[in-house]
């Protein structure tokens, strides 16, 4: 799911009409962090400003997404074409592909906004594009296409990587050390918690005693897990698969589960 900042300036319609050519800045980045911490961000914006400069144009509006280039359904993408409608102004975008790198989907953008009534589409690293006209649409194909190209070698180049990797005997993915040492911890403490209460178990168990009559009594005589609270019979029944003392039968609750010691641990 994308994360999205909707609009972060836009002046009221009829604001900088005088000063020419209006213009609705569109922003994108691939991930979360980038949006919350403004990398990528601000370069965009500086090279729109300066465009918008050089041009003697105004920003009137901005829009940031944060999703993929290989998405069409954009919806801050959508709301700068809308508001760009709106103001018969043109969208601009830092890199062809802050739009996207899907050749069709570009093209199809540059009807539209020739169609609707927009001034266009412009581009700052190639400004001398005019994405109305039949040859800046021809020439946006191309850089389009090879933008589209591009992407799809750098997926191709991963997965011949990480095949490579794993024909040398890398493994790839599973557990991080890190997490395997926290679980390890995690399996210790439990471990501790259900020898800790072995005397109370043992003789519960080999006189047959229910799970829940065992965890009665062991909220009777005061015993608490890490939590706090009073053992559940599911707790009771997970410490006695940890000591041995419940073996075999249905690993639920509504099964019986026999003893070593003795008569069936009833789950009651």
């Amino acid at each position: 799911m994308s994360t999205l900042y909707r609009a972060q300036r836009a002046l009221p319609v009829g604001t900088g009409e005088d000063s020419g050519l209006q213009l609705v800045a569109y922003y994108r980045v691939s991930t979360t962090r980038q949006g919350e911490s403004g990398l990528g961000l601000e370069a965009q914006r500086a090279k729109v400003q300066q465009l918008a400069d050089s041009r003697r144009a105004v920003v009137m509006a901005e829009f940031v997404e944060v999703e993929s280039g290989r998405k069409a359904d954009r919806p801050q993408l959508a709301a700068a074409l809308a508001e760009a409608r709106r103001r018969s102004a043109a969208v601009a975008v830092a890199k062809l592909d802050r739009i996207a790198r899907d050749a069709e989907l570009v093209l199809r953008l540059s009807r539209e906004a020739q169609a609707n009534g927009m001034a266009g589409f412009l581009f700052c690293d190639l400004p001398d594009i005019d994405a109305t006209t039949s040859a800046g649409r021809l020439i946006l194909s191309v850089m389009a296409s090879v933008a589209e190209f591009e992407a799809r070698r750098i997926s191709e180049r991963t997965k011949e990587a990480l095949a490579a990797a794993k024909a040398r005997g890398v493994q790839l993915g599973g557990l991080r050390p890190n997490t395997i040492a926290r679980n390890d911890a995690a399996k210790n403490r439990a471990q501790a918690d259900a020898e800790a209460l072995r005397s109370l178990l043992e003789p519960m168990a080999a006189q047959g005693y229910s799970l829940r009559q065992m965890a009665s009594a062991l909220a009777a005589a005061g015993t608490k897990g890490r939590t706090g609270r009073p053992l559940s019979p599911s707790k009771v029944r997970a410490h006695l698969e940890r000591l041995g003392l419940a073996t075999g039968g249905n690993n639920h609750l509504g099964g019986r589960l026999p003893g070593p010691l003795g008569p069936a641990v009833r789950p009651d």
